[in-house]
Protein backbone atom coordinates (compact mmCIF):
# COMPACT_ATOMS: atom_id res chain seq x y z
CA UNK A 1 0.00 0.00 0.00
CA UNK A 2 1.09 3.96 -0.43
CA UNK A 3 3.34 4.54 2.31
CA UNK A 4 1.89 8.16 2.51
CA UNK A 5 -1.29 8.10 4.21
CA UNK A 6 -1.82 12.01 3.52
CA UNK A 7 -2.06 10.56 -0.02
CA UNK A 8 -5.38 8.27 -0.01
CA UNK A 9 -8.08 7.29 -2.32
CA UNK A 10 -10.90 9.07 -0.82
CA UNK A 11 -10.10 12.07 -0.25
CA UNK A 12 -11.54 15.16 -1.93
CA UNK A 13 -10.35 15.58 -5.35
CA UNK A 14 -13.26 17.09 -6.89
CA UNK A 15 -11.68 18.41 -9.39
CA UNK A 16 -9.04 15.81 -10.47
CA UNK A 17 -12.08 13.10 -10.56
CA UNK A 18 -14.21 16.01 -13.04
CA UNK A 19 -10.63 16.02 -15.28
CA UNK A 20 -10.14 12.10 -15.72
CA UNK A 21 -14.63 12.08 -16.03
CA UNK A 22 -14.13 14.29 -18.71
CA UNK A 23 -10.68 13.13 -20.59
CA UNK A 24 -12.54 9.39 -20.71
CA UNK A 25 -15.68 10.50 -21.76
CA UNK A 26 -13.57 12.54 -25.01
CA UNK A 27 -12.03 9.55 -25.48
CA UNK A 28 -15.29 7.82 -26.05
CA UNK A 29 -16.85 10.22 -28.31
CA UNK A 30 -13.76 10.55 -30.52
CA UNK A 31 -13.92 6.62 -30.18
CA UNK A 32 -17.64 6.38 -31.77
CA UNK A 33 -16.06 9.36 -34.40
CA UNK A 34 -13.44 7.24 -35.65
CA UNK A 35 -15.93 4.42 -35.99
CA UNK A 36 -18.35 6.67 -38.39
CA UNK A 37 -14.96 8.04 -40.44
CA UNK A 38 -13.99 4.31 -40.89
CA UNK A 39 -17.33 3.08 -42.00
CA UNK A 40 -17.76 6.17 -43.74
CA UNK A 41 -14.32 6.21 -45.90
CA UNK A 42 -15.36 2.14 -46.25
CA UNK A 43 -18.10 2.95 -47.93
CA UNK A 44 -16.15 5.42 -50.43
CA UNK A 45 -13.71 2.77 -51.36
CA UNK A 46 -16.50 0.29 -52.31
CA UNK A 47 -18.70 2.74 -54.50
CA UNK A 48 -15.35 3.35 -56.05
CA UNK A 49 -14.57 -0.02 -56.83
CA UNK A 50 -15.55 -1.66 -60.59
CA UNK A 51 -17.56 -4.76 -61.02
CA UNK A 52 -16.20 -8.01 -61.99
CA UNK A 53 -17.61 -7.92 -65.11
CA UNK A 54 -15.73 -3.84 -65.84
CA UNK A 55 -14.87 -3.48 -69.58
CA UNK A 56 -11.46 -1.93 -69.86
CA UNK A 57 -13.69 1.42 -70.28
CA UNK A 58 -15.16 1.05 -67.00
CA UNK A 59 -11.94 0.12 -65.52
CA UNK A 60 -10.26 3.38 -66.40
CA UNK A 61 -13.22 5.45 -65.82
CA UNK A 62 -13.28 3.84 -62.29
CA UNK A 63 -9.54 4.79 -61.64
CA UNK A 64 -9.98 8.24 -62.93
CA UNK A 65 -12.90 8.08 -60.35
CA UNK A 66 -10.94 7.01 -57.58
CA UNK A 67 -7.64 9.31 -58.54
CA UNK A 68 -10.39 12.15 -58.68
CA UNK A 69 -11.67 11.64 -54.91
CA UNK A 70 -8.54 10.58 -53.25
CA UNK A 71 -7.31 13.93 -54.65
CA UNK A 72 -10.20 15.74 -53.11
CA UNK A 73 -10.11 14.16 -49.95
CA UNK A 74 -6.07 14.84 -49.94
CA UNK A 75 -6.62 18.77 -50.40
CA UNK A 76 -10.09 19.43 -48.19
CA UNK A 77 -7.97 18.10 -44.93
CA UNK A 78 -4.24 19.00 -45.71
CA UNK A 79 -3.08 15.61 -46.17
CA UNK A 80 -0.80 13.81 -48.57
CA UNK A 81 -2.98 11.70 -51.43
CA UNK A 82 -0.41 8.30 -49.89
CA UNK A 83 -2.12 9.10 -47.16
CA UNK A 84 -5.72 9.24 -47.95
CA UNK A 85 -5.29 6.25 -49.87
CA UNK A 86 -3.95 3.83 -47.62
CA UNK A 87 -6.57 5.05 -45.18
CA UNK A 88 -9.17 3.82 -48.07
CA UNK A 89 -7.60 0.52 -47.92
CA UNK A 90 -7.58 0.32 -44.51
CA UNK A 91 -10.82 1.23 -43.87
CA UNK A 92 -12.02 -1.08 -46.53
CA UNK A 93 -10.05 -3.94 -45.02
CA UNK A 94 -11.17 -3.11 -41.38
CA UNK A 95 -14.82 -2.88 -42.28
CA UNK A 96 -14.74 -6.31 -44.45
CA UNK A 97 -12.65 -8.60 -42.73
CA UNK A 98 -12.18 -7.12 -38.75
CA UNK A 99 -15.87 -5.81 -38.44
CA UNK A 100 -16.38 -6.95 -34.90
CA UNK A 101 -13.31 -4.83 -33.69
CA UNK A 102 -15.37 -1.56 -35.71
CA UNK A 103 -17.95 -2.21 -33.58
CA UNK A 104 -15.94 -2.43 -30.60
CA UNK A 105 -14.39 1.02 -31.71
CA UNK A 106 -18.03 2.80 -31.44
CA UNK A 107 -18.83 1.16 -28.26
CA UNK A 108 -15.51 2.46 -27.16
CA UNK A 109 -14.68 -0.31 -25.53
CA UNK A 110 -11.09 -0.17 -27.11
CA UNK A 111 -9.37 2.75 -28.96
CA UNK A 112 -8.27 3.57 -32.57
CA UNK A 113 -4.96 2.55 -31.47
CA UNK A 114 -6.13 -0.88 -30.15
CA UNK A 115 -8.28 -1.30 -33.86
CA UNK A 116 -5.03 -0.49 -35.45
CA UNK A 117 -2.82 -3.06 -33.56
CA UNK A 118 -5.91 -5.86 -33.89
CA UNK A 119 -5.79 -5.22 -37.10
CA UNK A 120 -1.93 -5.46 -38.27
CA UNK A 121 -1.30 -8.17 -35.84
CA UNK A 122 -4.33 -10.13 -37.48
CA UNK A 123 -4.18 -9.50 -41.03
CA UNK A 124 -2.32 -12.31 -41.92
CA UNK A 125 -4.52 -14.77 -40.95
CA UNK A 126 -6.37 -15.66 -44.13
CA UNK A 127 -9.67 -17.99 -42.38
CA UNK A 128 -12.58 -16.29 -41.57
CA UNK A 129 -13.64 -18.74 -39.00
CA UNK A 130 -9.84 -18.31 -37.17
CA UNK A 131 -9.52 -14.94 -37.78
CA UNK A 132 -12.88 -14.09 -36.17
CA UNK A 133 -11.75 -16.05 -33.35
CA UNK A 134 -8.55 -14.04 -33.05
CA UNK A 135 -10.37 -10.90 -33.55
CA UNK A 136 -12.95 -12.01 -30.13
CA UNK A 137 -9.91 -12.70 -27.95
CA UNK A 138 -7.92 -9.36 -28.92
CA UNK A 139 -11.04 -7.35 -28.04
CA UNK A 140 -10.96 -9.22 -24.97
CA UNK A 141 -7.17 -7.88 -24.06
CA UNK A 142 -7.41 -4.87 -25.55
CA UNK A 143 -9.87 -3.69 -22.76
CA UNK A 144 -7.01 -4.50 -20.36
CA UNK A 145 -3.74 -3.86 -21.81
CA UNK A 146 -2.22 -0.50 -23.73
CA UNK A 147 -1.83 -0.69 -27.37
CA UNK A 148 2.04 -1.22 -27.21
CA UNK A 149 1.33 -4.41 -24.11
CA UNK A 150 -1.14 -5.58 -26.80
CA UNK A 151 1.03 -5.68 -29.72
CA UNK A 152 3.41 -8.30 -27.80
CA UNK A 153 0.32 -10.10 -26.53
CA UNK A 154 -1.66 -10.72 -29.49
CA UNK A 155 1.47 -11.58 -31.60
CA UNK A 156 1.78 -14.56 -29.20
CA UNK A 157 -1.97 -15.19 -30.05
CA UNK A 158 -1.78 -14.76 -33.60
CA UNK A 159 1.05 -17.27 -34.09
CA UNK A 160 -2.18 -19.72 -33.31
CA UNK A 161 -4.09 -19.09 -36.20
CA UNK A 162 -1.34 -18.36 -38.60
CA UNK A 163 -0.85 -20.86 -41.48
CA UNK A 164 2.69 -20.61 -42.09
CA UNK A 165 5.35 -21.42 -39.43
CA UNK A 166 7.33 -18.44 -37.54
CA UNK A 167 10.11 -20.39 -39.14
CA UNK A 168 9.26 -19.99 -42.27
CA UNK A 169 8.12 -16.03 -41.74
CA UNK A 170 11.42 -15.39 -40.15
CA UNK A 171 13.07 -16.44 -42.86
CA UNK A 172 11.43 -14.65 -45.53
CA UNK A 173 11.67 -11.71 -43.20
CA UNK A 174 15.37 -11.86 -42.37
CA UNK A 175 15.93 -11.38 -46.14
CA UNK A 176 14.18 -8.24 -45.97
CA UNK A 177 17.14 -6.75 -43.73
CA UNK A 178 17.90 -3.29 -44.69
CA UNK A 179 18.81 0.30 -43.52
CA UNK A 180 16.51 3.37 -44.68
CA UNK A 181 17.58 6.78 -44.28
CA UNK A 182 15.33 9.81 -44.55
CA UNK A 183 15.92 13.43 -44.78
CA UNK A 184 14.49 16.28 -41.76
CA UNK A 185 14.31 19.77 -41.32
CA UNK A 186 17.24 21.93 -39.53
CA UNK A 187 19.83 19.68 -41.46
CA UNK A 188 18.88 16.56 -39.73
CA UNK A 189 18.29 13.05 -40.62
CA UNK A 190 16.72 9.85 -39.88
CA UNK A 191 18.62 6.62 -39.63
CA UNK A 192 16.43 3.24 -39.07
CA UNK A 193 17.82 -0.34 -38.95
CA UNK A 194 15.42 -3.32 -39.79
CA UNK A 195 16.32 -6.74 -38.83
CA UNK A 196 15.63 -9.44 -36.02
CA UNK A 197 14.22 -8.31 -32.88
CA UNK A 198 16.58 -10.56 -31.12
CA UNK A 199 19.05 -7.82 -32.85
CA UNK A 200 17.43 -4.84 -32.31
CA UNK A 201 16.99 -5.41 -28.07
CA UNK A 202 20.16 -6.88 -27.80
CA UNK A 203 21.78 -3.42 -29.38
CA UNK A 204 19.41 -0.75 -27.41
CA UNK A 205 20.17 -3.16 -23.94
CA UNK A 206 23.76 -2.44 -24.51
CA UNK A 207 23.19 1.55 -25.83
CA UNK A 208 21.79 1.96 -22.62
CA UNK A 209 24.17 0.11 -20.45
CA UNK A 210 27.03 2.55 -22.46
CA UNK A 211 25.21 5.41 -21.87
CA UNK A 212 25.01 4.75 -17.96
CA UNK A 213 28.99 4.10 -18.20
CA UNK A 214 29.75 7.34 -19.75
CA UNK A 215 27.54 9.10 -17.39
CA UNK A 216 29.11 7.61 -14.14
CA UNK A 217 32.68 8.14 -15.34
CA UNK A 218 32.20 12.00 -15.25
CA UNK A 219 33.78 14.30 -13.03
CA UNK A 220 32.18 16.87 -10.81
CA UNK A 221 33.71 19.38 -12.97
CA UNK A 222 32.98 17.51 -16.16
CA UNK A 223 31.45 19.96 -18.72
CA UNK A 224 29.41 17.44 -20.36
CA UNK A 225 25.82 18.18 -20.04
CA UNK A 226 24.62 15.77 -22.97
CA UNK A 227 21.47 13.81 -22.30
CA UNK A 228 20.82 10.33 -22.26
CA UNK A 229 19.43 10.51 -25.93
CA UNK A 230 22.12 12.86 -26.86
CA UNK A 231 24.46 10.34 -25.69
CA UNK A 232 23.17 7.54 -27.17
CA UNK A 233 22.93 9.04 -30.51
CA UNK A 234 26.57 10.05 -29.98
CA UNK A 235 28.02 6.47 -29.60
CA UNK A 236 25.62 4.92 -32.46
CA UNK A 237 27.74 7.68 -34.32
CA UNK A 238 30.97 7.12 -33.85
CA UNK A 239 30.59 2.98 -34.03
CA UNK A 240 29.45 3.64 -37.32
CA UNK A 241 32.03 6.09 -38.78
CA UNK A 242 35.15 4.29 -36.60
CA UNK A 243 34.43 1.12 -36.44
CA UNK A 244 35.97 -1.64 -39.31
CA UNK A 245 33.79 -3.87 -40.91
CA UNK A 246 36.50 -6.95 -40.64
CA UNK A 247 33.95 -8.15 -38.01
CA UNK A 248 31.27 -8.31 -39.41
CA UNK A 249 29.88 -11.74 -40.22
CA UNK A 250 27.01 -11.29 -42.35
CA UNK A 251 24.36 -10.10 -40.49
CA UNK A 252 24.66 -12.75 -37.62
CA UNK A 253 25.48 -10.77 -34.31
CA UNK A 254 24.17 -12.96 -32.10
CA UNK A 255 27.93 -14.02 -30.50
CA UNK A 256 28.56 -10.90 -29.78
CA UNK A 257 25.41 -9.13 -28.12
CA UNK A 258 26.40 -8.00 -24.80
CA UNK A 259 22.91 -6.57 -24.42
CA UNK A 260 20.59 -8.44 -21.83
CA UNK A 261 17.72 -10.17 -23.38
CA UNK A 262 15.16 -12.23 -21.98
CA UNK A 263 13.87 -15.55 -23.96
CA UNK A 264 11.74 -18.40 -23.30
CA UNK A 265 12.61 -21.63 -24.79
CA UNK A 266 10.52 -24.80 -24.47
CA UNK A 267 12.88 -27.78 -23.51
CA UNK A 268 12.03 -29.27 -26.47
CA UNK A 269 12.84 -26.73 -29.05
CA UNK A 270 16.07 -26.02 -27.04
CA UNK A 271 17.21 -29.96 -28.08
CA UNK A 272 16.07 -29.55 -31.71
CA UNK A 273 13.16 -32.04 -31.10
CA UNK A 274 10.59 -29.70 -31.75
CA UNK A 275 10.18 -26.44 -33.75
CA UNK A 276 7.87 -24.38 -30.98
CA UNK A 277 8.34 -20.69 -31.77
CA UNK A 278 10.07 -19.16 -28.27
CA UNK A 279 9.16 -16.06 -27.02
CA UNK A 280 11.49 -13.26 -26.58
CA UNK A 281 10.45 -10.73 -23.15
CA UNK A 282 8.55 -7.43 -24.02
CA UNK A 283 8.32 -8.60 -28.08
CA UNK A 284 6.56 -11.76 -28.48
CA UNK A 285 7.09 -15.27 -30.67
CA UNK A 286 11.01 -15.05 -32.57
CA UNK A 287 12.24 -17.83 -34.30
CA UNK A 288 13.47 -21.63 -32.74
CA UNK A 289 16.76 -21.11 -34.38
CA UNK A 290 17.86 -17.58 -33.05
CA UNK A 291 16.87 -18.59 -29.74
CA UNK A 292 18.83 -22.06 -29.85
CA UNK A 293 21.77 -20.13 -30.64
CA UNK A 294 21.54 -17.46 -27.79
CA UNK A 295 20.74 -19.97 -25.52
CA UNK A 296 23.88 -21.74 -26.85
CA UNK A 297 25.85 -18.90 -25.51
CA UNK A 298 24.52 -18.08 -22.77
CA UNK A 299 26.84 -18.50 -19.11
CA UNK A 300 23.42 -20.36 -17.79
CA UNK A 301 19.92 -20.67 -18.20
CA UNK A 302 17.14 -20.62 -16.01
CA UNK A 303 14.74 -23.29 -15.59
CA UNK A 304 11.19 -21.82 -15.71
CA UNK A 305 7.99 -24.20 -13.74
CA UNK A 306 4.78 -23.54 -15.20
CA UNK A 307 1.09 -24.61 -14.23
CA UNK A 308 -0.44 -27.10 -16.31
CA UNK A 309 -3.42 -25.27 -15.65
CA UNK A 310 -2.55 -21.54 -16.30
CA UNK A 311 0.74 -21.26 -17.57
CA UNK A 312 1.48 -18.83 -15.04
CA UNK A 313 5.05 -19.03 -13.44
CA UNK A 314 5.33 -21.85 -10.39
CA UNK A 315 9.19 -21.51 -9.84
CA UNK A 316 12.62 -20.96 -10.88
CA UNK A 317 15.76 -22.95 -10.81
CA UNK A 318 19.46 -23.02 -12.07
CA UNK A 319 22.30 -25.41 -12.61
CA UNK A 320 24.17 -23.17 -10.57
CA UNK A 321 23.39 -21.46 -7.52
CA UNK A 322 22.33 -17.96 -7.78
CA UNK A 323 19.30 -16.33 -5.88
CA UNK A 324 16.26 -18.18 -6.83
CA UNK A 325 13.86 -15.24 -5.40
CA UNK A 326 14.72 -12.84 -8.25
CA UNK A 327 15.35 -15.23 -11.09
CA UNK A 328 11.47 -15.99 -10.25
CA UNK A 329 10.58 -12.80 -10.43
CA UNK A 330 11.88 -11.83 -13.50
CA UNK A 331 11.07 -14.61 -15.10
CA UNK A 332 7.62 -13.62 -14.14
CA UNK A 333 7.39 -10.24 -14.36
CA UNK A 334 8.86 -9.71 -17.42
CA UNK A 335 9.10 -5.95 -17.16
CA UNK A 336 7.71 -3.77 -14.58
CA UNK A 337 4.14 -4.13 -13.11
CA UNK A 338 2.38 -0.70 -13.55
CA UNK A 339 -0.52 -0.84 -16.25
CA UNK A 340 1.00 0.12 -19.65
CA UNK A 341 4.45 0.36 -18.36
CA UNK A 342 7.31 -1.69 -20.67
CA UNK A 343 10.31 -1.33 -18.96
CA UNK A 344 12.47 -4.27 -18.81
CA UNK A 345 12.85 -5.91 -15.15
CA UNK A 346 16.49 -5.46 -15.43
CA UNK A 347 15.44 -1.51 -15.47
CA UNK A 348 13.27 -1.94 -12.46
CA UNK A 349 14.04 -2.83 -8.78
CA UNK A 350 12.32 -4.95 -6.67
CA UNK A 351 9.56 -3.57 -4.84
CA UNK A 352 7.50 -4.72 -1.38
CA UNK A 353 3.77 -4.25 -2.01
CA UNK A 354 3.25 -4.17 1.57
CA UNK A 355 6.38 -2.11 2.86
CA UNK A 356 8.91 -4.13 4.93
CA UNK A 357 8.79 -1.92 7.52
CA UNK A 358 4.80 -1.99 7.80
CA UNK A 359 5.43 -5.64 7.78
CA UNK A 360 5.19 -6.99 4.39
CA UNK A 361 6.82 -10.50 3.84
CA UNK A 362 10.07 -10.67 1.27
CA UNK A 363 7.94 -13.39 -0.60
CA UNK A 364 7.10 -13.67 -4.33
CA UNK A 365 3.51 -13.15 -3.49
CA UNK A 366 4.58 -9.36 -1.60
CA UNK A 367 7.01 -8.75 -4.46
CA UNK A 368 7.07 -7.40 -7.93
CA UNK A 369 9.47 -5.35 -9.81
CA UNK A 370 8.63 -1.84 -10.30
CA UNK A 371 10.21 0.81 -12.52
CA UNK A 372 11.66 3.75 -10.77
CA UNK A 373 9.29 6.10 -11.94
CA UNK A 374 6.20 4.40 -10.86
CA UNK A 375 8.16 2.88 -7.82
CA UNK A 376 8.53 6.50 -6.61
CA UNK A 377 4.72 7.52 -7.47
CA UNK A 378 3.89 4.26 -5.14
CA UNK A 379 5.46 5.61 -2.14
CA UNK A 380 4.79 9.09 -2.53
CA UNK A 381 1.54 9.92 -4.51
CA UNK A 382 -1.76 9.28 -3.62
CA UNK A 383 -1.62 5.40 -5.66
CA UNK A 384 -2.01 2.59 -4.20
CA UNK A 385 -1.56 -1.55 -5.04
CA UNK A 386 -2.56 -4.72 -3.55
CA UNK A 387 -1.53 -8.38 -4.73
CA UNK A 388 -4.54 -9.90 -4.13
CA UNK A 389 -2.60 -13.45 -5.39
CA UNK A 390 0.77 -13.74 -6.01
CA UNK A 391 1.66 -11.78 -9.35
CA UNK A 392 -1.74 -9.73 -9.52
CA UNK A 393 -1.49 -6.27 -8.99
CA UNK A 394 -4.70 -3.71 -8.44
CA UNK A 395 -3.91 -0.56 -8.83
CA UNK A 396 -6.34 2.32 -7.14
CA UNK A 397 -5.59 6.08 -8.51
CA UNK A 398 -5.71 8.70 -6.72
CA UNK A 399 -9.87 9.12 -8.21
CA UNK A 400 -10.72 5.98 -6.85
CA UNK A 401 -10.49 3.77 -10.33
CA UNK A 402 -8.93 0.19 -10.20
CA UNK A 403 -6.55 -1.17 -12.22
CA UNK A 404 -5.25 -4.76 -12.41
CA UNK A 405 -1.84 -6.03 -13.94
CA UNK A 406 -1.51 -9.38 -14.20
CA UNK A 407 1.36 -10.99 -15.74
CA UNK A 408 1.64 -12.71 -19.34
CA UNK A 409 1.49 -16.60 -18.96
CA UNK A 410 4.99 -18.24 -20.21
CA UNK A 411 3.27 -20.87 -21.91
CA UNK A 412 1.38 -19.36 -24.40
CA UNK A 413 1.84 -22.40 -27.15
CA UNK A 414 -1.27 -24.79 -27.11
CA UNK A 415 -0.79 -28.24 -28.18
CA UNK A 416 -3.93 -29.73 -28.50
CA UNK A 417 -7.95 -28.68 -28.14
CA UNK A 418 -8.08 -30.44 -25.19
CA UNK A 419 -5.29 -28.38 -23.09
CA UNK A 420 -7.00 -25.32 -24.78
CA UNK A 421 -10.30 -26.22 -23.28
CA UNK A 422 -8.63 -27.03 -19.86
CA UNK A 423 -6.25 -23.66 -19.63
CA UNK A 424 -8.81 -21.33 -21.71
CA UNK A 425 -5.61 -19.23 -20.50
CA UNK A 426 -6.10 -16.73 -23.51
CA UNK A 427 -9.23 -15.71 -22.66
CA UNK A 428 -9.31 -16.30 -18.94
CA UNK A 429 -5.79 -16.91 -17.90
CA UNK A 430 -6.54 -16.49 -14.02
CA UNK A 431 -9.70 -19.05 -13.16
CA UNK A 432 -7.68 -20.76 -10.37
CA UNK A 433 -6.76 -19.63 -6.64
CA UNK A 434 -3.50 -19.15 -5.75
CA UNK A 435 -3.46 -22.31 -3.46
CA UNK A 436 -4.42 -24.22 -7.30
CA UNK A 437 -1.08 -22.44 -8.80
CA UNK A 438 1.10 -25.57 -6.87
CA UNK A 439 0.72 -29.43 -7.29
CA UNK A 440 0.23 -29.90 -3.52
CA UNK A 441 -0.67 -25.93 -2.22
CA UNK A 442 2.54 -25.33 -1.11
CA UNK A 443 4.75 -21.92 -2.10
CA UNK A 444 7.00 -21.85 -4.74
CA UNK A 445 10.34 -23.04 -3.06
CA UNK A 446 12.29 -20.18 -2.11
Amino acid sequence: MSANPDLEPGRPLDSAERLVDAFEAGRRRRAAEDAAEIRLLAHAAASLAPSATATTEQLRRAELDRRALVADLATSNHLSEWTVTRLLSEAADLCRRFGAGVDALERADISRQHLSVIHDTGAAILDDDARAEFISIAIERATELTPGRLTSALRVIAERYLERTLDERHEDAVAERRIETCDLDDGMGALTLFAAATLIHGIRDRLTQQTHSVIAAREPDDEDTRTTAQIQADIVTDLLLTAGPDRCVAGDGLDAIRGRVQVSLPVLTMTGASNEPCLLAGYGPIDADTARALAAGAAGWERVMTSPVTGAVLAVDRYRAGKRLDRFLAARDERCRFPGCRRPVWRCDIDHTIDHQLGGATRHDNLAHLCRRHHTMKHHTAWTVEQTSPGVLVWTSPTGRKHTDRPEPVVRFVLDEERERRRRMLREPWLVTADDLTADGDPPPF
